[in-house]
């Protein structure tokens, strides 16, 4: 029977992860959307648009940015977009360099960034949030746990407890899961690697900046930190909303102990009470003074359209509000603002 066992591990971890793409794509078109709504303007097609674009980044925003980019080469048979998604960290450091006109990132800019883009090209990044994201936290579909505060997470994911918690947490039953089998089980942390702004987001706005403990494994992608506790009865994992399959499940989280837990989905995305709320984002190398069409702002226009928002939508994600979608599609028809490294959430008026 041990013969066998290496033959096995091979059989299964070259079948779990076609499962695991099957339940995806089988969740995507299964789950409760929203509608999307009507008044937001449809995707205009320009004259004939031909030429090179750029677009690097995100792994979590790979979905999109690929989806939107396939779509307009439909449209546009001179239109040559390269999409290379191994992270916003990558987007970012091919932006800064001026090899990408586009950076997919799943956080905002950082002030030093800014800085450092101004330095090199004589005017600020212009940004342009494209999507709405849940930064979930999944356990396994059996896993009893039925809520987590921020502070929980913190020592769960940290060793510094920076939000207080006044005790380590290393077994679910450290957080209060006594069922039988349950209370002594080791908690498996799966997390994303340091090219990935999902990462960063976690780290800022669960750790508050502190390092994730070296016993998380790190993953290069959404999917696998999916894969992983799909696999792991005792694991546990952040990732955007939009890699749920039926097999894991996403905690209730408060932002305080005590408060109310929330759960992510479309309403609570939009109402800013889910906590680890976050737009997906676009930063463009646009220089001000340039107008007119061109590859760069109509891959841009076509993310803010009804068209491009209805890819967010079935892709998992949450559309862009009405309000903010028009707001946005506004700037278009002037100049365009760029980035000053405002708070997270917030939009340039």
């Amino acid at each position: 029977m041990p013969l066998l066992q290496p033959f096995q591990d091979i059989f299964f971890r070259t079948l779990i992860p076609l499962l695991i793409a099957l339940a995806f794509a089988f969740s995507a078109q299964a789950q409760v959307k929203p509608d999307l709504d009507p008044d937001i303007p449809p995707y205009q097609r320009t004259k004939d648009l031909s030429g090179p674009l750029f677009v690097a980044g995100s792994e979590t925003m790979k979905p999109l940015t690929e989806s939107w980019a396939a779509t307009l080469q439909e449209r546009y048979s001179g239109l040559k977009i390269k999409v290379e998604s191994v992270g916003s960290e990558a987007g970012m450091a091919a932006l800064l360099e001026g090899k990408a006109q586009i950076a997919a990132l799943s956080r905002r800019m950082t002030q030093q960034e800014v800085v450092e883009f101004k330095r090199e090209f004589g005017y600020e990044p212009t940004e342009v949030p494209v999507a709405v994201d849940a930064l979930a936290v999944f356990v396994h579909k059996d896993n009893p746990i039925e809520k987590l505060s921020l502070a929980q997470l913190d020592a769960m994911f940290s060793k510094e407890r920076r939000r207080g918690w006044p005790y380590p947490v290393n077994t679910w039953g450290d957080v209060l899961v006594l069922e039988e089998g349950w209370t002594d089980a080791p908690i498996h942390l799966y997390g994303r690697n340091s090219s990935s702004g999902t990462a960063s987001f976690f780290k800022e706005h669960v750790l508050n900046g502190a390092a994730l403990k070296n016993t998380m494994t790190a993953m290069a992608g959404s999917a696998s930190v999916v894969q992983e506790v799909t696999i792991d009865r005792f694991g546990v994992g952040f990732s955007g909303i939009g890699y749920q399959t039926s097999e894991i499940r996403p905690v209730p989280l408060a932002s305080a102990e005590g408060g109310r837990y929330v759960l992510p989905n479309f309403q609570t995305a939009m109402d800013g009470s889910y906590p680890l709320r976050r737009n997906l984002y676009l930063y463009l190398n646009k220089p001000p003074k340039i107008a007119g069409s061109s590859p760069l702002t109509e891959y841009v226009k076509f993310a803010l359209s009804r068209q491009g928002q209805q890819i967010v939508l079935s892709h998992g994600y949450y559309p862009l509000q009405t309000t903010e979608l028009n707001r946005l599609a506004m700037m278009w028809k002037t100049p365009l603002r760029t980035s000053t490294a405002e708070e997270p959430g917030k939009v340039p008026n």
